[in-house]
């Protein structure tokens, strides 16, 4: 399997395995002509944005107390079509782990931060993001 292969695998892997999360992650788009980023609300920490697009191609960033924003044009190749965004965050909420384990220690659960996360797609057509218009896409759809 080529390394794009093998990327783009892991990005739809990844968006497989968290199927199961709400669209639950409180986040504002803010895309310019080349760059995807967020503005989210209070309470989230460790940030993951990750993109996938045609050909291969894919990108991740992360950051721990901001929503991090990815650049197309630092891609060396950014190709037209439909691109698909996934941001993930954790909260402050604490939940139990669930495991089995019992190590001998005293009988406190281990816990984890909850998750939450939010996905969509865009467009790119000649190396911009494309604005979307529902107005627009209304009209085509009558259109047809």
């Amino acid at each position: 399997m080529t390394f794009k292969a093998f990327g783009f695998a892991a990005i739809l892997a990844a968006c497989a395995s968290s199927t199961g999360l709400a669209q639950d992650l409180k986040a504002d788009r803010k895309f310019t002509d080349t760059q995807i980023g967020f503005d989210t609300a209070s309470g989230y920490s460790n940030y993951t944005l990750t993109i996938a697009g045609p050909n291969g191609i894919h990108a991740s960033a992360s950051s721990k107390s901001v929503a991090p924003a990815i650049d197309l044009k630092r891609l060396d190749t950014v190709d037209d079509g439909i691109y698909h965004y996934q941001l993930t965050a954790s909260t402050e909420e604490k939940i139990p782990l669930r495991s089995g384990l019992d190590n001998g220690r005293e009988h406190n659960p281990p816990v984890m931060l909850k998750g939450a996360s939010l996905s969509g797609n865009f467009e790119v057509k000649g190396g911009t993001i494309v604005k979307f218009d529902p107005a627009a896409r209304e009209v085509s759809k009558r259109q047809k």
